[in-house]
């Protein structure tokens, strides 16, 4: 008949063809299924050989036989094949480094796109200093302090951050610790000389804006305070992380650093952390990146000593004309000339 209305294959009414599965001669079966010598090209089943598609263990012990020639010692007799494991073992070891070698090309391939990633760090990392140039007051060999340029609080905001690329305070190596806690010490003795406090922020997140690593760099935010506000700020902190973040969480809301939050928040989290004139600190673990008010450090602040532009987003506050900034750059160069430990690296 025609095709069916709706489109579907109509069944066949033919009987199909009987398969011969018996030698007429000899009477031995030679067919078990309909399908044993067709559903192959010979092209195909060149290709399949010749990759060795298909291929049992005898098949590889044979091969691996022809290709050991006079090398081969194999079983004494017929016998002994079945108690002999070199069958086995070429095998094994025929796909073992085939494994191998699929390991050590995935293994290569990481490499590069970590070499990658590493280039285009230290890429991003000389542009951000060749851009901060301006507002650098003192220079180490892995570290500089410079004046905060992003809506400061106050004239002795400033920033203390490594010249490369490192992620966070927690994963610095110890040289770029070392030169950071030394900026930290002069800033307190600098500062307590004119009767304010400095409280240290640092904020570390994991992954950017796009879900990918981050390449934001250690950058520890030292904030001059007056006595009075500097005596409330750990209570005001402390009260601030509690009512963070996630309602719950694997680990503690609150740790408490001592003043430092290296050996206290384990490397490759992404952490916020306050220090108070590296007296005493907290640190909150930041388990869910997207929940996190990336201003929370500047807003806590800001709300404690209810500074004007609170409440204002970072990214909508115009920035400070250059001349302003170059004129507090050399001021606070002077000021911090006599506690600059810098100056005893030239």
């Amino acid at each position: 008949g025609g095709s069916e209305s709706d489109g579907e294959e109509a069944l066949s009414t033919r009987r199909p063809k009987r398969v011969q599965r018996f030698d007429k001669g000899s009477g031995e079966r030679t067919k078990y299924f309909r399908d044993d010598d067709a559903g192959a090209s010979l092209s195909s089943l060149y290709e399949e050989a010749r990759r060795g598609a298909g291929k049992t263990i005898d098949d590889h012990y044979a091969d691996n036989v022809a290709r050991a020639g006079r090398k081969y010692k194999g079983p004494a007799s017929a016998d002994d094949e079945y108690d002999n494991d070199g069958g086995v073992e070429m095998h094994e070891s025929r796909l073992s480094r085939k494994s191998d070698a699929k390991r050590k090309q995935a293994e290569a391939s990481q490499q590069a796109a970590a070499e990658r990633r590493q280039g285009a760090l230290e890429q991003s990392a000389e542009k951000r200093f060749n851009e901060r140039k301006h507002l650098v007051v003192a220079l180490g060999e892995h570290v500089y302090l410079r004046l905060q340029d992003k809506a400061p609080i106050g004239l002795g905001h400033c920033v203390i951050e490594p010249i490369e690329h490192v992620p966070s305070h927690v994963e610095a190596a110890e040289e770029v610790a070392t030169e950071a806690r030394n900026f930290q010490k002069c800033l307190v003795r600098m500062f307590a000389a004119r009767g304010a406090q400095l409280v240290f922020l640092e904020q570390h997140l994991r992954l950017g804006s796009a879900g990918l690593p981050s390449r934001d760099t250690m950058a520890i935010e030292c904030i001059p305070l007056p006595a009075r506000d500097a005596a409330a700020a750990p209570g005001y902190f402390k009260k601030a992380i509690l009512e963070c973040d996630e309602e719950w969480s694997q680990h503690k809301k609150i740790y408490d650093t001592g003043g430092c939050v290296r050996g206290t928040v384990p490397a490759g989290f992404s952490y916020f952390a306050v220090s108070f004139a590296l007296q005493a600190g907290y640190a909150h673990v930041v388990e869910d990146e997207a929940e996190w008010n990336t201003d929370f450090g500047r807003e806590t602040v800001e709300g404690l000593i209810e500074f004007d532009g609170a409440g204002i987003p970072l990214k909508r506050r115009p920035p400070l004309p250059f001349e302003e900034m170059r004129s507090r750059v050399v001021d606070f160069g002077k000021a911090f000339e006599p506690y600059d430990w810098t100056q005893q690296l030239s």
